[in-house]
C-alpha cells in the first residue's frame, strides 16, 4: 500500500492548507520546507497550497514577508502555487473547500488529498477542527491534520486537547509533530540498532552501565521568556523531544516498520518507565554573569533580566532527571536526561556507557567503551574503544571510531525535519509522529512531578550564564550512577584559580611557551573524546584566550582567559590590577 502511495503522490491532486501562515513557524520552516520539497521533486509540481490566516490579506503581501527564507529556486516553483485565504467564518471555510475542489477539477479529477497544518495555539484546535470536518473534509481522498506542540501541560489538559480533535477525526488522520523525530541522526537510531548485529546483543542491562540524553543551549530566552515561563524546560524540551529520543534508544525491535508495529513497541517502552518524583530531579535557573575581558567588563543577562519574565519567577531553565525503566531489557540501568539554557555550549547527544570487563587481562585502568550519538550540531556517531599504542610495549590508549556526517556523506542533502513531516504525512507514514496513547503515557510519567513543581515552586539553584549547570548537578548524576565528561569550559570554571592545574594543562599542550593552532586543537580534543574539534570550537576557545587575535595563546593570555570563567565580583574587581591573576585567591563564598 505504501509503495502505491509513493508512486502516486506526484500524480494525484494534493493540497497543503497552512493555518497560521502569517506566523513565525510558517516563515522559518513551513514555506522553506515546501519550496525545498518542490525543488527536490518530492511532491507534485502542480501541488496546491492555501496559506490561511484570520485577517484579510493579499497573497503577494503574505509571500513577500513569509517567503523570505525560501530558496530562489523554491520561490519560482512554490509562489505560483500559493493562494492566501481567510479562515475565520463558516463562509471562509466553504470558499476554501470550493477553491480546493476547483483545483482538483482542473487537474482532471482524482483523489482529493488534503493535508492541514495547524500552526495554531491549542485553544484554537477544537473550533478549527470542527470547521475542517464540517466544510473542508475530502469526499474522494484523504484528510490529514498535522498538529504542532504543545500538546497540553499535563495529563488532564492533554486529555481535553485529544478529545477536541478526536471527536472529529480518527487517530490515523491525526499527525502530531515532534520535529526531533525528523532529525537525521534521530532517524538513524532504529537502523543503527536493528540492522547491525554488533549492537543488539549488547543493548541491555547486562552490558550497558548508563544512558545519558543531554540537550544544551548556549543562548538565553532571547525575548521568548514570556512564552517559556508558562512551560519551563521540562515541558518545553524534555517531556517531548528528549523523551522521544529515549523511546527510540530503549524500545524493543518491532515486527516490521509498519505504523502500528512501531507504535506498539514505543508504547510498551513508555509503559515501563516509572513515574517521576521530586527526588528524581535537580532544577536550576540561569543568572547574570559579569566578567572582565582584558580590562573590559562584559555582562550576560540572567533569566529574570528578560523583560517578558516575571521578576519573581522560579521556573527552571535547567533540569536533570533520573528515569527508571522497569522491564527485562533495562531494569537497573540509569537513564539520565538533562536540558538547560544559557549553558557553556550548544549540543544534543546520547551517550551510552558500557560496563567494564569483569575479568580484564590488560589491567583495570582501561576506560569504559562509550557509544556517542551526536544529534546536533556536527552530527556524528562515534565509539570510544581501547587500542594498543604502536610500539614494542603493550600500552592501551582510548581512541575513537568516528563517523562524522559532514565527512561520511559529503554530497548528501539531509533536509529539514519539517520537509520530512510534510512529505511523510502526504505519504501516510506515521512513524515520525506521536500517537495519542504515547502522549497519555508520556504525561503519566511527568505530570506528578510537574504538579509538585507548580504547587511548591521550589527555589531553582542559580547558575551563571555560560556555566555547565547548577551547583550539585555532577553529584546528582554520580549518585544516579552516571559519570559525566568534563568540557573544557567546565574545566576553567572549576579550576581557573588553581595555578598548578592550569600550568600543567598549558605545559602539556604548549610549544616554546605558547599555544599555536595545532596545540589548541590537541587541548580541546582532550575534552572532546579525542576527536578533531570543529571550527566553531576553535573560534570559541580563541575568543576566550587569544587577546591580541594573532591565533596564538601565550601563558599570560591563558591566565587572563581562564579568569573570564569566574563570576565577576566587586571584591575581585578591586583586587585585580595588571598583575598575574594568581597574585590573589578567591574565597569559597565568592564561587
Amino acid at each position: 500500500m505504501e509503495a502505491e502511495k509513493k508512486a502516486n503522490i506526484k500524480e494525484e491532486p494534493l493540497t497543503y492548507i497552512l493555518f497560521g501562515s502569517t506566523g513565525d513557524l510558517a516563515r522559518k520552516k513551513l514555506f522553506p520546507a515546501l519550496g525545498a520539497l518542490l525543488s527536490k521533486k518530492l511532491i507534485p509540481e502542480h501541488v496546491n497550497v492555501l496559506a490561511c490566516g484570520r485577517r484579510e490579506k493579499k497573497t503577494e503581501e503574505v509571500l513577500k514577508k513569509q517567503g523570505v527564507k525560501v530558496s530562489e529556486e523554491g520561490q519560482k516553483l512554490l509562489f505560483p502555487r500559493v493562494t492566501y485565504m481567510k479562515n475565520k467564518t463558516a463562509d471562509d471555510y466553504k470558499a476554501m473547500n470550493a477553491a480546493i475542489e476547483d483545483y482538483v477539477k482542473k487537474r482532471g479529477g482524482g483523489p482529493d488529498n488534503r493535508v492541514f497544518f495547524f500552526s495554531l495555539p491549542p485553544f484554537a484546535y477544537a473550533s478549527t477542527a470542527e470547521m475542517v470536518k464540517k466544510y473542508c473534509y475530502s469526499k474522494t481522498g484523504y484528510t490529514r491534520l498535522i498538529l504542532e506542540k504543545p500538546f497540553g501541560r499535563d495529563s488532564d489538559s492533554f486529555k481535553k486537547l485529544a478529545a477536541d480533535t478526536g471527536q472529529f477525526f480518527r487517530e490515523n488522520e491525526l499527525y502530531r509533530i515532534d520535529h526531533y523525530l525528523g532529525k537525521e541522526v534521530v532517524l538513524t537510531l532504529l537502523p543503527l540498532r536493528f540492522s547491525n548485529q554488533i549492537f543488539e546483543p549488547l543493548w541491555n542491562r547486562d552490558h550497558v552501565q548508563s544512558v545519558h540524553i543531554e540537550w544544551k543551549e548556549d543562548l538565553n530566552t532571547m525575548g521568548r521568556g514570556g512564552y517559556f515561563d508558562k512551560y519551563g524546560i521540562i515541558r518545553d524540551i524534555m517531556q517531548n523531544h528528549l523523551l522521544q529520543v529515549l523511546i527510540l534508544v530503549g524500545m524493543d525491535k518491532p515486527k516490521s516498520l509498519a505504523n502500528d508495529d512501531v507504535a506498539e513497541k514505543k508504547l510498551d517502552l513508555l509503559k515501563a518507565v516509572k513515574t517521576l518524583e521530586m527526588k528524581d530531579t535537580i532544577l536550576g535557573q540561569f543568572s547574570a554573569k559579569k566578567y572582565c575581558s582584558y580590562c573590559k567588563e562584559t555582562d550576560n543577562p540572567g533569566y529574570l533580566d528578560d523583560e517578558t519574565v516575571p521578576n519573581d519567577s522560579k521556573v527552571p531553565t535547567y533540569a536533570m532527571l533520573k528515569l527508571s525503566i522497569d522491564n527485562d531489557r533495562w531494569r537497573g540501568v540509569p537513564f539520565l536526561m538533562s536540558a538547560g539554557k544559557a549553558l557553556d555550549e550548544r549540543k544534543c547527544e546520547v551517550r551510552i556507557r558500557f560496563k567494564p570487563d569483569k575479568n580484564p587481562i590488560f589491567g583495570s585502568a582501561m576506560e569504559s567503551n562509550e557509544l556517542v550519538i551526536r544529534i546536533q550540531p556536527d552530527e556524528s556517531i562515534y565509539y570510544r574503544v581501547n587500542l594498543k599504542k604502536p610500539g614494542l610495549d603493550v600500552n592501551l590508549l582510548p581512541r575513537v571510531l568516528d563517523l562524522t556526517y559532514s565527512s561520511a556523506f559529503k554530497d548528501a542533502s539531509s533536509g529539514d525535519a519539517y520537509e520530512r513531516m510534510l512529505l511523510n504525512c502526504a505519504l501516510g507514514q506515521q512513524q515520525l509522529f506521536v500517537k495519542t496513547k504515547e502522549l497519555v503515557e508520556a504525561w503519566r510519567i511527568f505530570t506528578p512531578l510537574l504538579h509538585e513543581i507548580d504547587a511548591k515552586k521550589p527555589d531553582p539553584i542559580l547558575y551563571p550564564f555560560g556555566d555547565s549547570g547548577p551547583r550539585g548537578y555532577r553529584k546528582f548524576a554520580s549518585d544516579a550512577g552516571v559519570e559525566l565528561k568534563e568540557t573544557w569550559q567546565e574545566f576553567f570554571q572549576l579550576h581557573a584559580t588553581e595555578h598548578d592545574k592550569l600550568e600543567a594543562l598549558f605545559t602539556k599542550h604548549s610549544k616554546e611557551g605558547k599555544l599555536e593552532m595545532e596545540n589548541v586543537k590537541t587541548l580541546i580534543a582532550d575534552f572532546y573524546d579525542g576527536r578533531e574539534p570543529t571550527e566553531k570550537m576553535l573560534k570559541s576557545f580563541l575568543k576566550a584566550f587569544d587577546g591580541d587575535k594573532d591565533n596564538t595563546v601565550t601563558w599570560d593570555e591563558f591566565q587572563q582567559g581562564a579568569h573570564k570563567f569566574l563570576p565577576w565580583t566587586a571584591t575581585r574587581r578591586a583586587s585585580i590590577g595588571t598583575e598575574d591573576i594568581f597574585g590573589f585567591r578567591v574565597g569559597p563564598q565568592e564561587l
